[in-house]
């Protein structure tokens, strides 16, 4: 049995080419700090100073990384969904999935959205406070980054929306129902 473990990566334009390789860049680099950190601990390398620094902003490159790499799968549609009900309402009638599934993808909307004005708010209120560990990165910068990779999950999350409303199955479902009111109500 094969198992399709393709990302299936789409980069149809600059935005998606941009948010992929700013992603990519804050993974390799957290990946290249933790070797350095390894490197440096695990051979007892003089180096003045020593590499205290790396784990820390390993760290905070992991925390970034990870909304980055949100963004990337939502707009490849493949964020992590809980489909059990929408499926089950899909079998009985296709369009309640639907309309599940369209629901869900509001809520998504509308929870990143609150969580963006909360990254936002947190990034004005802490511009200029040191991260512990890291003097020379502030809160601020690692907040607004959060929230700029948050803001382009709600941005894919409404292409998304938008896909799943304009889909041939949705409205046609949605005529039919409204062609066979109409009938009975004749």
């Amino acid at each position: 049995m094969d198992i399709d473990q393709s990302l299936g990566l789409k980069k149809d334009t600059w935005y998606d080419w941009i948010v992929l390789n700013v992603a990519t860049f804050i993974f390799v680099l957290m990946l290249l700090l933790t070797i350095a950190q390894i490197i440096v601990r695990g051979f007892d390398l003089p180096i003045s100073g020593g590499a205290w620094w790396t784990e820390p902003l390993a760290r905070y490159l992991l925390i970034v990384g990870t909304y980055g790499g949100a963004a990337v799968a939502s707009r490849n549609g493949e964020h992590i969904k809980m489909t059990i009900v929408s499926d089950q309402f899909e079998k009985r009638s296709p369009l309640i999935g639907m309309i599940v599934d369209t629901i869900a993808q509001v809520l998504t909307i509308v929870f990143l959205i609150m969580l963006g004005y909360a990254g936002l708010r947190a990034a004005l209120q802490n511009w200029d406070t040191p991260m512990i560990g890291v003097a020379a990165v502030q809160q601020g910068w690692i907040y607004g980054t959060i929230t700029a990779f948050i803001v382009m999950m709600v941005f894919y999350e409404l292409i998304n929306l938008r896909s799943l409303l304009t889909t041939n199955d949705f409205s046609q479902q949605l005529m039919n129902k409204g062609t066979h009111a109409n009938k009975e109500g004749e």
